[in-house]
């Protein structure tokens, strides 16, 4: 400190000479004007500095409005004058560069002349900044910059940096000299600034801390130059450019970290931005720095400071320039810092596992009792915190303010999906939504947090990072995912209770949410579970009942439903989906209030039969129909064949007239197959495919023909309350097979009653339906004995010609129904096929199937994309066509291809298409698998047809699909192709669907996935290879599959026959013995499976498949009928 009064006192001696004026020096025009104004004399006159301002100002006029040529002359001066500066030494030492400057430089600080002290550290700075871009410069001013940091010059920047702290005017020109040598030529001297640390890096934390009078104050200019400032740009550039090592030795320096960090949120929004991405992509994201110094910088206060940036905006009153958004850029950063476990702050963890939980399996012999989960050593409640891995995470999950900011939300979200043991441990240390259930901001913003919470997916294995647990999780921790500790059964029961829709639904939804991810639960404890079943059984009930205490009760909801509007709709729909998942889920709380479903049902249909009804409301109907059916199948309520009213018709019947008559077609799908169960159970009807036949028979009568519903419902009710003549009568009725649908014999009684009441146009239309009836169920391969024996006794009956006539023509209606049902596919999508007839017939595959669609010799695709706007060229198909091209057989098209494919990522990048990150991430994962395949050879079809299909589906987030498309993706950066079938196969057979009405979309997609992939060689043995064939015939006898989709499965057949890969179905996936097989059912499809098996035999190496079969394979195609197979037999 003496030295720094000494310096002072000297100071007051000085004369100034501000008064003195000095004439204004010509523009330079040449170096030797430069020498001139800036050589070194024995003393700093006034003329001294004005013409060290004078090349400042020179320096400052390269950059500014002028030409080029005007630039490119003041250049040429500089240049000359550098190198008149520049001085080569014969030793070791490098060059004297700017031999005046720096010796006026030196003269100033054996003098104290504080100006110019303050003034040439500036010059220089300023002239390294001019020429940073101007290549001629760079081997001068990294001599200069060594020249400037060597020992006999390194005492005029301790000069500056030891300078008291109210002396900014001498530090601040030393950090900018500092800072512009560091960052010159992407920091070729860094590694020199490094060495100097001792001076070049001191008191760096002691410029860094804001000074007393700002910290009390948030100033309207926050950009202004203070030390503070210019200290965190110093600090930012040599985490920029010094290597690893040095940047690991700055990190660790705690104090300086943390005065770096501490006022951060005082600082200016530009600042604030770079030094979020400079630590975002030099520090956390750089693969050499170890985790530990990471983590040393992403400590838990600093996090918290960082954490304090998202209400930036909302405190500040600078004004940020657009497109500058500090809470934006703090939220990525903390995303991804938050969720990668390379990042420095997330550790991996076992999820629902706790470090403290014991995974070994519990040992039962002979000489102990097992008490399963009650064992001591498997605790299950935890008195104190429970011990967790992410200590960091916890501290900074409970700083958040999820209901107050939708990024904090956001973050904290994407925490509990990274970090799954922090759901338990925030809950426990949390208190929230203690509040009275109102539509507050605060109340909104924490429902909507929990609800979130509740949405978030089921760890896979419950979190369990290595191999299987032999034993369930804590019970007290999973239900903290599942239905959070603040939603309490008083809590939830208070909000069904409110008169305010909000809150109401929120309540509904929130327990609806729960109850879907606890059935998810359930079913992955049950799929654990095979290696100690009770003890998983145990956990489930055990997780079932914590559930129970937690939910609103069913009497409660019950009563809500009742209290509830009839006009609205949405909350009525919603609150009968929830009763519908507690039979499905929880029937214990089901069971508990009985629920008469069946009058709740008649007003339903009552209003659906109003015809003014608006599109949004009837969909919402036939929603809570789908419901009630739901519940109807697990409630002994049900009372399906009552004629309450005001209902003419059966419960059942009405049900059946409104799924039939109405054009929802996604609702009625759901309905007919909750009908066709009553009445197969009901044993109304022998088989599914007699479902099919009624409904055709219904659906398919014209508008002058009506439906004769009184009659057909007092059939059904009648066999339904009396089962048991009517069964008996169905085994005295000829036939050859035992499919007969006991309705056959009611009809047949009933239908004297129709005659002897003597309504001509009545039995007309009931002999119009019995008649399609008959001629339907037939086709759905009833048997034809006992179809025709039923109706010659009808016809004894009947005396009017026209129903004789009708009724005579019953099994001639195949052509007119095939007509019929191919229209309604078309309309409703091609969810059904009707069967064509049993009785054996040629059928030309390619007019079933089409042709296999080959290449476009002409690769317009190449091109096609880029003569159009982007987003129209991704609505148009044209990328999917580029995309097929790395399928081509010619090298040149992939190598094209793939630069095609790389030009349309870099536009995109730049696009505003809503979905341009996903599909970026798709496009980029697809040219990894591409050239880890190498592009010698062609990449296999499976490849580039499953690329276009999840490209369609990204561009609609709404498809079904979208989010396993998306799990897939972020599966791995490049794709495993022998193993993309049997991923998708699991994925879509084997799991639940996404939406409850998704699994015939997902299998469609699937079946169409695999058609169109299949084109080569190389795509037939990756089918193999995965056992796509075996599992897709496995899938055909599926009850719940419908025509169209079983069509699909023989179309693949039939793609296997024209790539000629017959000789490899047949020996390795017994396709002929398949095929003889489903044809001997009576199918849908039998004619076309004859026609199949004829097709294999036929494309396959006849001659070595009957070597290697002793013929039988030939035997078994002659024995389904097919009459072409001899002469390829011979």
């Amino acid at each position: 400190m003496a030295s720094f009064d000494d310096n002072a006192a000297r100071a007051k001696r000085r004369k100034i000479e501000g008064d003195a004026t000095f004439p204004v020096t010509a523009e330079i025009t040449s170096y030797q004007q430069l020498r001139d104004i800036l050589r070194f004399q024995q003393n700093i006159s006034q003329q001294t500095k004005q013409g060290i301002r004078q090349f400042k100002e020179f320096l400052a006029s390269i950059h500014g409005d002028i030409s080029e040529s005007e630039k490119s002359k003041k250049l040429q001066v500089l240049e000359k004058y550098c190198a008149s500066q520049y001085v080569k030494r014969g030793d070791e030492t490098p060059p004297i560069c700017f031999t005046d400057l720096v010796s006026i430089w030196n003269f100033a600080e054996s003098n104290n002349e504080e100006s110019t002290l303050s003034l040439i550290p500036s010059v220089l700075a300023s002239f390294l900044k001019t020429v940073s871009s101007h290549l001629e410069f760079r081997e001068f001013s990294i001599e200069l910059s060594k020249y400037l940091l060597s020992n006999e010059n390194i005492k005029l920047f301790n000069r500056g940096l030891t300078a008291s702290k109210s002396k900014e005017h001498l530090i601040s020109p030393c950090l900018r000299l500092l800072t512009e040598i560091v960052s010159f030529d992407g920091g070729a001297v860094a590694k020199v600034v490094y060495a100097k640390r001792d001076i070049t890096l001191k008191r760096l934390d002691v410029f860094l801390t804001m000074r007393k009078l700002q910290v009390g104050k948030i100033t309207a200019d926050r950009r202004k130059p203070t030390l503070r400032r210019i200290a965190q740009r110093y600090l930012l550039a040599n985490l920029r450019y010094q290597s690893p090592a040095a940047k690991a030795e700055l990190l660790s320096q705690g104090k300086l970290i943390k005065v770096f960090i501490e006022d951060i949120k005082r600082d200016s929004g530009d600042i604030v931005v770079d030094i979020i991405k400079t630590l975002d992509k030099f520090v956390v994201s750089d693969a050499v720095l170890s985790r530990n110094v990471k983590s040393r910088l992403l400590s838990r206060w600093n996090l918290e400071r960082f954490a304090t940036l998202y209400g930036y905006e909302k405190d500040s009153e600078e004004i940020i320039p657009e497109g500058v958004s500090v809470s934006d850029e703090i939220h990525k950063f903390l995303l991804s810092v938050c969720t990668n476990v390379e990042k420095g702050v997330l550790l991996s963890d076992n999820g629902w596992y706790s470090s403290g939980n014991s995974t070994e399996p519990l040992i039962n012999d002979n000489e102990t009792i097992s008490l399963g989960l009650d064992a001591p050593s498997h605790f299950d409640k935890f008195n104190e915190p429970i011990p967790i891995r992410n200590g960091n995470l916890s501290t900074l999950i409970q700083f958040l303010r999820p209901e107050s900011d939708t990024r904090q939300m956001q973050l904290l979200l994407k925490i509990f999906q990274a970090a799954p043991e922090l759901v338990y441990d925030y809950f426990s240390k949390r208190n929230m939504f203690n509040s009275d259930p109102k539509p507050t901001q605060a109340w909104l913003g924490e429902s909507a947090f929990l609800f979130s919470t509740i949405q978030l997916p089921v760890p896979q294995k419950c979190g369990f990072r290595e191999g299987s647990p032999t034993v369930p999780p804590p019970v007290s921790v999973a239900i903290e995912s599942i239905l959070p500790r603040p939603l309490t059964q008083q809590m939830l029961t208070r909000c069904i209770n409110q008169n305010t829709e909000i809150v109401t639904l929120f309540a509904i939804k929130a327990t609806t949410a729960a109850l879907r991810k606890l059935r998810g639960v359930l079913k992955m404890f049950d799929s654990m579970g095979s290696s100690n079943p009770e003890l998983w059984s145990q956990a489930s009930t055990k997780l079932m009942n914590e559930f129970t205490s937690r939910c609103p009760t069913m009497k409660d909801t019950i009563i809500a439903f009742r209290q509830s509007p009839k006009d609205d709709l949405l909350q009525r729909d919603a609150l009968l989906e929830l009763l519908s998942l507690y039979y499905q889920v929880a029937p214990t709380v089901a069971f508990e209030q009985k629920f008469d479903v069946s009058l709740v049902l008649v007003e339903v249909l009552d209003q659906l039969s109003n015809d003014e009804l608006s599109t949004e409301n009837r969909q919402l109907l036939f929603s809570q129909l789908q419901h009630i059916l739901t519940i109807s199948q697990h409630s002994p309520a049900m009372r399906w064949w009552q004629k309450p009213a005001p209902l003419t018709l059966s419960v059942f019947t009405s049900v059946l007239k409104v799924a039939v008559e109405k054009q929802e077609h996604s609702a009625r799908a759901k309905i007919n197959s909750l009908l066709q169960d009553v009445l197969t159970q009901d044993s109304i009807l022998i088989q599914p495919g007699s479902f099919e036949a009624l409904v055709l028979s219904i659906q398919l009568e014209d508008e002058n023909t009506p439906v004769p519903w009184s009659f057909i419902d007092n059939c059904l009710t009648r066999l339904a309350k009396r089962p048991v003549p009517y069964l008996d009568q169905v085994s005295s009725l000829p036939s050859k097979s035992s499919l007969i649908s006991p309705i056959l014999v009611v009809i047949s009684e009933q239908w004297p009653f129709i005659v002897k009441a003597q309504d001509e146009m009545n039995e007309l239309f009931t002999a119009s339906w019995i008649s399609k009836l008959l001629g339907y169920l037939m086709e759905y391969g009833e048997d034809k004995n006992a179809l025709t024996s039923v109706r010659d006794t009808i016809l004894i009956e009947t005396k009017v010609k026209k129903s004789r006539s009708l009724l005579k023509k019953a099994f001639d209606h195949g052509t007119e129904a095939h007509r019929l049902v191919l229209a309604e596919e078309a309309r409703m999508g091609g969810t059904r096929t009707l069967p064509s007839s049993s009785a054996t017939q040629e059928v030309n595959l390619s007019d079933v199937f089409g042709k296999m669609q080959m290449a476009d010799e002409t690769h317009a695709g190449l091109y096609e994309w880029e003569r159009e706007d982007l987003e129209l060229a991704i609505d148009q198909g044209y990328i999917g066509n580029l995309i097929l091209c790395v399928c081509s057989e010619h090298e040149e098209v992939r190598r094209q291809a793939m630069a095609g494919l790389s030009r349309f990522m870099a536009k995109l990048k730049e696009s505003s298409f809503e979905e341009r990150r996903t599909i970026y991430v798709l496009v980029g994962e697809l040219l990894e698998t591409v050239k880890g395949l190498g592009l010698d050879t062609p990449a296999p079809f499976i490849v580039g047809e499953l690329a276009v299909r999840m490209f369609a589906i990204l561009t609609n987030p709404s498809h079904k699909l979208y989010g396993k498309i998306n799990t897939f993706l972020n599966r791995s950066p490049q794709w495993e192709v022998g193993k993309i079938p049997s991923y998708w196969i699991d994925k879509i057979l084997y799991h639940e669907p996404e939406s409850d009405d998704g699994n015939r979309e997902e299998i469609g997609w699937l079946l169409d996935l695999f058609v169109c992939g299949l084109k080569s060689e190389l795509d037939m043995d990756i089918y193999r290879r995965a056992g796509v064939f075996e599992r897709l015939f496995s899938l055909y006898s599926s009850p719940s599959l419908t025509g169209g989709l079983r069509k699909k499965v023989l179309h693949l057949v039939y793609r296997v026959c024209e790539i000629g890969g017959s000789t490899t179905l047949i020996t390795r996936a017994a396709a002929l013995s398949w095929v003889q097989g489903q044809a001997a059912i009576s199918d849908a499809h039998s004619s076309t499976l004859r026609a199949l098996a004829t097709e294999l035999y036929r494309t396959s190496s006849s001659e070595w498949v009957n070597r290697w079969s002793g013929s039988a394979l030939a035997a078994a195609v002659m024995s389904t009928g097919a009459s072409s197979v001899q002469q390829w037999a011979c």
